[in-house]
């Protein structure tokens, strides 16, 4: 397999590229035409096309609207990736000092807020001493899981899958792993708990069938084989919990159809400059419906005169 080192410039040409920093990868103008990954696909489709633009880098006007606590799990995430993948952490990554001008840490401080801003300009992310550890568990744990240690990592990291869609805007997909002969590609999600309800729900919530069918296709696109997509869980808590979960392909199959549909939608949106939010397109009220568990739950009330709800 081989893969193309970006060289910083416009790219011209569908490939596998290595090197491309991660703030340059969501960049939409980082291809000779339009580019969008599957994070605009699962925008449109989870939320609507309005919400979608809005924090993409086709937006010149987005809002840095992250909380502190998403913040946190995006740099954990990143943190442990770089580890995993075994690459340097200083292009991305800087690690907070005990102090800045003398005071402890304080992000209410103008000497914080300075040299917080400086690093987020320079697009790095900053984690904690505290984080640190939290990563350092996270990582122990992968190592010890057997699928790990029997070479599950073993792939080509950090690579970026670009190609062209047939409307004549760009591709993206970044696995975490290209597999070397299995056509298994897998990627490292940090959760909250490996629980089989929880994992369905995170899968639901931000579309990893969606993901997992961008990574195909775009594999297939390159020539590359690809026969499936793993999602290696790890807690992003003690006791650190590893679980590996292999989507079945008619769940793949629905999130490239989902993708399909995002993609036409997309290409709609940004040739009109029109991107609707979910009732934007209505000249009236619409009726909204009571789940069926709760009417269920409703009249199940009434009928026994519950005192509280079943």
């Amino acid at each position: 397999m081989q893969s193309i080192r970006w060289d910083g410039k416009t790219i011209t040409v569908p490939g596998i590229y290595r090197d491309i920093p991660l703030a340059d990868y969501h960049r939409a103008d980082l291809c000779d035409g339009i580019s969008v990954s599957s994070s605009m696909f699962r925008n449109i489709i989870n939320k609507s096309p309005k919400h979608a633009f809005d924090k993409s880098s086709l937006n010149s006007d987005r809002e840095d609207s992250e909380t502190e606590t998403e913040t946190e799990a995006i740099v954990l995430g990143r943190f442990v990736h770089k580890a995993v993948a075994g690459e340097p952490f200083d292009d991305d990554t800087a690690m907070r000092p005990a102090t800045v001008g003398g005071f402890a840490y304080n992000a209410n401080r103008k000497e914080w807020r300075d040299w917080l801003k400086e690093q987020r300009s320079a697009g790095k992310f900053v984690i904690s001493p505290a984080l640190a550890e939290r990563a350092k568990g996270m990582i122990i744990a992968l190592g010890q899981f057997p699928l790990v240690q029997q070479g599950m990592l073993g792939g080509s990291p950090e690579r970026s899958l670009i190609w062209k869609d047939p409307r004549g805007f760009w591709k993206k997909a970044r696995p975490d792993e290209i597999p070397n002969d299995s056509g298994d590609f897998i990627d490292l999600k940090s959760t909250h708990s490996v629980l089989y309800r929880d994992t369905q729900r995170s899968i639901i919530d931000y579309g990893y069938h969606q993901q997992g069918a961008m990574v195909i296709e775009g594999a297939r696109a390159l020539g590359i084989p690809a026969s499936s997509f793993t999602l290696l869980w790890v807690e992003s808590k003690r006791p650190h919990c590893v679980r590996a979960q292999t989507l079945k392909d008619e769940d793949l199959a629905r999130g490239a159809a989902l993708n399909e549909l995002a993609a036409r939608t997309f290409w709609q949106c940004f040739q009109s400059g029109v991107w609707p939010g979910p009732g934007d397109d209505r000249a009236d009220a619409e009726y909204v419906d009571l789940p069926d568990w709760y009417r269920q739950s409703i009249d199940d009330r009434i009928k026994f005169e519950l005192r509280e709800a079943a």
